[in-house]
């Protein structure tokens, strides 16, 4: 088969894609990537036929006037900013590039912001499967989701009154945000799309012929209220997102002098707007007496050079597979792909949860005993010592994250998930 995968946005989104990719060629179907143009060089890396998809990230620096900072901060501050300023605006070129490609295919899989990938499939006829990467993208009134600001009512309403007293209130939401997807019905009727009375983006991603969770149940099960087309299959992985795969040799060095250290990352995006995140880690470590790796992106080493000393190594960029499994705890901002990589490697981890499902995840951390949240909000270099000091010391933690990522290292996400969508081994 041919399969289109269409998604937008950080590794950790496009990670799994390329994991999904891979599994393909395994299974001799081919493998198309549309997606963003950072992400060819990845894609051809390994061989898989990649088409760019308008806009680029330059691009839309640009047009917004903004740095990647900037972008970073008004993600975590206003949850509408990218369907208002970073996918509608270049909907119309968007869907011109999706169409050719997904024409030819036998199926087409998005993620949950891959809107007009959907629109694009069913204008075009092909069948459609959607990739949910987090729990919280079931808006479960069964296992209801800590909401993107930290909220924690839907949780209550359903320890105090059951799911039906949770339900309302997701309906209530979609209805609510309901107002700001009214453009993709214009969308829609130009593109020769069918109507989708539905929220594109809470209700689209399930409104599809098969849909699969990629995540594992050691980190949350399914809930009983999901619909017929879902099915969790667990965590993919793939690490190779930057040239030079390996740890560098510096990295390797650390390791091999000393004690096993605290890694401190935030991933590929909330770097630009750490805003004092590893000034209060590299004191949170210094207090504790702990040697430490801060992850702080490549674009940002002369930044936060000064913060390291013979005891704390500043790095660019490290594969989570291969440094999570040699540290002590792992102190994160709760991304699913980082948060994922924790688990695998079995090892304690800090969620410091900044938007989006990133409160959920870390929700979802603390419950399945791996690990505890302190909010970014709430971080400084006390409050992270002393809360990095407890998790160090609790031994039902280190017990269950060992337990629980040997289970995960086991599975075969990839697999399950090709299976479930009906991608079985040819010959």
């Amino acid at each position: 088969m041919r399969v289109v995968l269409a998604t937008l946005g950080t590794l950790g989104d496009v990670h799994p894609f390329i994991a999904l990719a891979l599994g393909m060629q395994a299974r001799g179907h081919t493998p198309v990537f549309a997606g963003a143009e950072a992400v060819r060089p990845i894609a051809e890396r390994h061989g898989i036929e990649f088409h760019a998809i308008r806009p680029d990230g330059p691009q839309v620096l640009s047009d917004l006037g903004m740095d990647e900072g900037a972008v970073a901060r008004a993600v975590a501050t206003d949850i509408g900013f990218v369907i208002d300023r970073v996918v509608l605006p270049y909907a119309e070129v968007t869907l011109a590039d999706l169409k050719p490609v997904m024409a030819g295919a036998d199926l087409v899989i998005g993620s949950t912001f891959s809107i007009l990938a959907r629109i694009a499939a069913q204008a075009v006829g092909v069948p459609l499967a959607s990739a949910l990467l987090q729990p919280l993208t079931l808006l479960s009134a069964e296992d209801p989701p800590v909401m993107m600001r930290g909220e924690t009512i839907l949780v209550t309403l359903r320890r105090w009154f059951g799911p039906g007293a949770v339900r309302p209130l997701l309906r209530l939401a979609e209805r609510a945000s309901a107002r700001q997807m009214k453009p993709f019905a214009a969308l829609r009727v130009a593109a020769g799309a069918p109507p989708f009375a539905g929220n594109e983006m809470l209700a689209g991603p399930l409104a599809v012929d098969r849909a699969v969770g990629l995540w594992s149940p050691g980190f949350a099960s399914a809930p009983a209220d999901v619909p017929a087309s879902f099915q969790q299959t667990g965590f993919v992985f793939y690490d190779g997102g930057f040239a030079g795969q390996g740890l560098s040799a510096e990295i390797k060095a650390f390791l091999a002098a000393g004690a096993s250290p605290l890694v401190f990352t935030l991933g590929s995006m909330a770097v630009y707007a750490e805003d004092g995140f590893y000034a209060a880690s590299a004191e949170a470590a210094r207090t504790l007496g702990r040697r430490a790796v801060l992850l702080v992106g490549d674009d940002l080493m002369e930044t936060h050079r000064h913060l390291g000393d013979a005891n704390i190594l500043v790095a660019g960029y490290a594969p989570h597979s291969q440094l999570f499994p040699r540290a002590a705890a792992v102190i994160g901002h709760g991304g699913i792909g980082t948060t994922a990589q924790a688990i695998r490697a079995g090892v304690p981890q800090l969620v410091c949860a900044i938007f989006g499902d990133q409160f959920d995840n870390a929700a979802r951390i603390t419950r399945a005993g791996l690990g505890l949240a302190l909010p970014k909000r709430r971080y400084t270099g006390a409050r992270a010592a002393a809360v990095i000091d407890r998790l160090l010391r609790d031994t039902a933690i280190a017990e269950q994250a060992a337990k629980t990522g040997a289970a995960i290292a086991a599975e075969d996400g990839v697999g399950r998930a090709l299976d479930a969508l009906g991608l079985a081994p040819i010959g």
